[in-house]
């Protein structure tokens, strides 16, 4: 069967339906998955010594003529020998088992009088040389040449799985590439790749595999990282072009917009500013805005996005903020009406939590258009909702939605062709690398300024075996009128995690706090009606400390609350402990964020740690925990649409991810359909893609 690209792996010669399922556990189903399947690390094996010049305990390269092989039995097992000689002296290759057809075969691999080279760490035995279970290749009787997939060479060492060795990887690349170096199409036109410095493919992929120097590597990588995210833009920037659609011009007339920043107690940052400029120029052109608007704890998110809603509503359409939890979407709810307490715009919100006359009266003021402002949770996306003209979208949070629920609200508002301007927000500092591959049809807007007049908060790090001392301060402050946050990991007591549940730990501090010390408990499983009284109570003062679940994570504003305690920090993602913490530091008091662990923790969660305590930067810690844990696990990315990359790496490619974005949005600009003739190769490209299923947007 002849050989092409996307071949199933099946069918290549030597692999067969039992290697295939052991092939597909490291992702190779296809040809063309081989190709990509990076090697984990290399061996420069390009050094082959006399057998004179080694000596025990180095790892060496060596070429010789078998002289002489042999089974010995011994009582349990037996060992095959077999002596090779260079001319400047002898070593032993010797291999133990008890099983014997493995050694027979082992046997029946070796001739007299074969060149051999081999590799492996030299050991010595009563003075004999010997290399213990060594990779060797047999070159022929007399043979001057190899293949050089064993030394002589760099070596690729692939990621295994059991019952595939590194050595059966290799050759299994090896020979495939021998039968398809002729069919790798090249992909990226011409002046890309020599304004890039790129290889051809073919070259990307050979030397990938099999380079003559350890730098062709990289540039092979940088080639082959390049080309994937190329096409992840291209169709993730194209299908944004081809659901544009028509946008509603919305243009300021300051109505609303100036009476809003008029009433602001404070002045905006001037971060805020430069974004509330972006969405503005956004917005008043006839395409619907896609934008991102990133902000650490308590950067003034959620001022920009109302101001942006007001531009709607002074344009005379609807504005709506979607949010995850009805604790998030509650809190939004509150916040907004407070800021337009005295400026005329009806804000409603809708949960699945209203009541069924609360609800009917809801939807009807939504559907008249009197409801201008509409907060809510996934409730608003349901079917019987249908808003009179919504202009403005506004989803928070975004990685905890999937692409269908935000295209659904989004579809809301289509109107006579229209589409809503969209903002996504997320206080969950992403670095920008990933932000940009996950939102990649998204304009990226950063606000990384505070506002002035806070306080700083100081972070400490203690062991559990201190948990009475902390209490006591914590009393202590209480008692001197501050209020305090603590945080438990969990709602109901688990004997397999062993943390504090947020009710046994309730009921801990209510025996151990002094009887004037009022303690409310908040967490996710309680009636709305209870956890707004809680979260109203706190808010005014009536209660000292707050217990909670990680319910507090996002959206809840008290001023006045400057300490937090976090039970078994090691349980949190950095992400977490910083959203955690921006619930404190939100007034010009000095406030204190203490965590606390057992002694012994693992590696991992003590780095967070370490970087939790010394930094106060969200988008920088945001980048360590990518180093630590990896895209993946930093955001659940399986779930919420990270692409399956086979060569990017998104720490190591942070600056190629926003390079290639910019080469792509120069294309597209220029030549929105592709028909350029330079963009032949990428027409081509994509096609193949799409017949084949290699797609990184669904």
């Amino acid at each position: 069967m002849e050989l092409k690209l996307f071949t199933p792996i099946q069918y290549v010669k030597g692999v067969g339906p039992k290697r295939a399922k052991q092939l597909e556990r490291l992702g190779i189903f296809r040809v063309y998955d081989l190709l990509y399947f990076a090697p984990r690390k290399y061996l420069d094996r390009r050094n082959i010594l006399k057998i004179r010049e080694v000596s025990p305990g180095t790892d060496v390269v060596i070429i010789g003529e078998v002289v002489a092989k042999g089974i010995e039995k011994r009582r349990r097992e037996k060992v095959f020998k077999v002596i090779i000689s260079d001319g400047s002296g002898w070593i032993e290759l010797v291999w133990k088992s008890t099983n014997e057809n493995f050694l027979k075969a082992l046997h029946s691999n070796f001739g007299r009088g074969d060149r051999v080279i081999v590799t492996g760490k030299v050991s010595s035995y009563r003075g004999i040389k010997q290399i213990w279970f060594p990779e060797y290749e047999v070159l022929g009787n007399g043979s001057e040449g190899h293949s050089g997939l064993v030394a002589g060479r760099i070596i690729p060492v692939y990621p295994s799985t059991e019952g595939l060795k590194p050595k059966f990887l290799r050759k299994l690349v090896y020979s495939v590439l021998l039968e398809v170096k002729d069919k790798i199409n090249e992909t990226l036109p011409a002046y890309i790749r020599t304004r890039h410095r790129l290889y051809p493919r073919a070259t990307a992929i050979k030397k990938l595999h099999f380079p003559d120097a350890m730098d062709e590597v990289t540039r092979a990588r940088k080639t082959l990282a390049f080309e994937e995210l190329f096409y992840f833009f291209i169709q993730i920037l194209g299908r944004r072009l081809k659901t544009a659609g028509k946008g509603i011009p919305l243009v300021k007339s300051g109505e609303l917009t100036d009476l809003f920043l008029k009433s602001l107690p404070f002045e905006l940052t001037d971060a805020q500013k430069r974004v509330i400029g972006e969405i503005e120029s956004d917005v008043a052109r006839p395409v619907p805005m896609h934008r991102l608007l990133q902000g650490d704890v308590g950067s003034g998110k959620t001022v920009v996005a109302l101001y942006a809603m007001l531009l709607a509503v002074e344009n005379g359409y609807q504005a709506a903020i979607m949010a995850p939890t009805e604790i998030l979407a509650e809190q939004h709810f509150i916040v907004i009406s407070e800021f337009l307490k005295d400026i005329p715009v009806n804000v409603r919100i809708l949960t699945g939590s209203l009541r069924k006359k609360e609800r009917k009266m809801t939807l009807q003021e939504i559907e008249s258009g009197d409801a201008k402002i509409i907060v809510g949770t996934h409730a608003l996306i349901q079917e019987d909702v249908e808003f009179k003209n919504l202009a403005f979208a506004v989803v928070d949070e975004q990685h905890r939605f999937g692409v269908v629920q935000r295209a659904k609200l989004l579809e809301k508002g289509s109107n006579d062709g229209t589409l809503p301007h969209f903002l996504v927000m997320t206080a969950t500092p992403i670095p920008r690398t990933l932000a940009m591959t996950l939102y990649g049809d998204l304009d990226v807007s950063i606000l990384d300024e505070k506002p002035p007049k806070r306080g700083r908060v100081i972070t400490v790090h203690r062991y559990e075996d201190k948990r009475q001392q902390i209490y006591s301060w914590l009393f202590d402050r209480v008692r001197q009128g501050d209020q305090a946050y603590v945080v438990a990991p969990l709602i109901e007591k688990s004997q397999k995690l062993e943390v504090k549940a947020a009710q046994e730990l309730f009921d801990e501090l209510k025996s151990m706090a002094p009887q004037e010390i009022k303690i409310g408990l908040i967490h996710g499983r309680m009636k709305k009606d209870e956890r707004q009284f809680v979260m109203r109570a706190f808010r005014d003062g009536e209660f000292g400390i707050l217990v909670a679940t990680t319910v507090i994570e996002v959206g809840i504003d008290v001023p006045n609350a400057t300490i937090m305690i976090i039970e078994h920090a090691e349980r949190f993602g950095l992400a977490q402990l910083h959203q955690l913490r921006g619930r404190i530091g939100r007034s010009e008091k000095t406030s204190y964020c203490v965590i606390i662990t057992p002694r012994s923790i693992g590696e991992d969660a003590r780095k967070r740690i370490a970087a939790f305590v010394k930094i106060t930067d969200g988008f920088e810690l945001a980048e360590i925990d990518l180093k630590i844990r990896g895209p993946g696990e930093l955001i659940g990315t399986r779930q919420h649409g990270l692409p399956d990359f086979k060569i990017v790496d998104l720490v190591r490619d942070r600056a190629l991810v926003a390079s290639v974005r910019n080469e792509v949005v120069k294309i597209l600009k220029k030549d929105p359909a592709l028909k350029l003739p330079q963009h032949r190769l990428i027409r081509a490209q994509l096609k193949i893609m799409k017949e084949q299923e290699v797609l990184y947007v669904a």
